[in-house]
């Protein structure tokens, strides 16, 4: 957060954008997401850069490219591709992909985002009551850990779709970005 100003003066160069997720991170922190997504036209499609902006996009009509997401796929040397799992949890959650993608990729990181729990169930119902209060008490508790290596993609994805649900959308883009930019 203390770079997020100085990131956001940096010119969008394609010379820079080795460091463009670390900029782009810095900016989300500090909710300067127009300036992060100045970045989005030199973001290589299934970069690291692109996962995260295509999450902190303020609105998207069209579905994310499966071939994109195949790239990311392949190219996360993550613990347990973790940032792909917590993109497709994102993504999923946003709505910006279908449920047949959803369960492609699911199966291919062998995760269930759909596997029921107390907490899902909780803070499912709360978003479908319409309970923005709930909502972000339940996403709270969810996310409750010494960082983001004890989040979960399930967790992620339930607390992504709740809050968009219950019209916290920006709030919802933010925490998936910042769980790819960490995970």
């Amino acid at each position: 957060m203390l770079t997020a100003y100085a990131a956001a003066r940096m010119p969008v160069d394609p010379e820079l954008v080795d460091s463009a997720p670390d900029l782009i991170t810095s900016m989300l922190t500090a909710g300067l997401d127009r300036n992060a997504l100045r970045w989005a036209d030199v973001a290589e499609a299934g970069g690291q850069a692109w996962g995260i902006l295509v999450l902190a996009a303020p609105s998207r009509s069209d579905p994310v490219d499966e071939a994109a997401l195949d790239t990311y796929f392949d190219d996360d040397d993550s613990v347990e591709m973790r940032k792909s799992a917590f993109l497709l949890a994102g993504l999923a959650g946003l709505g910006r992909i279908d449920d047949a993608t959803k369960a492609s990729l699911s199966s291919r990181l062998d995760i269930d985002l759909d596997r029921e729990t107390r907490w899902t169930s909780l803070i499912d119902s709360a978003a479908n009551r319409g309970n923005p209060a709930m909502v972000a008490l339940l996403a709270g508790l969810g996310m409750q850990g010494s960082g983001w290596d004890k989040m979960t993609p399930r967790y992620l994805y339930h607390i992504v779709l709740s809050l968009r649900l219950a019209g916290l959308e920006a709030e919802a883009r933010m925490i998936a970005a910042e769980a790819v930019a960490r995970g």
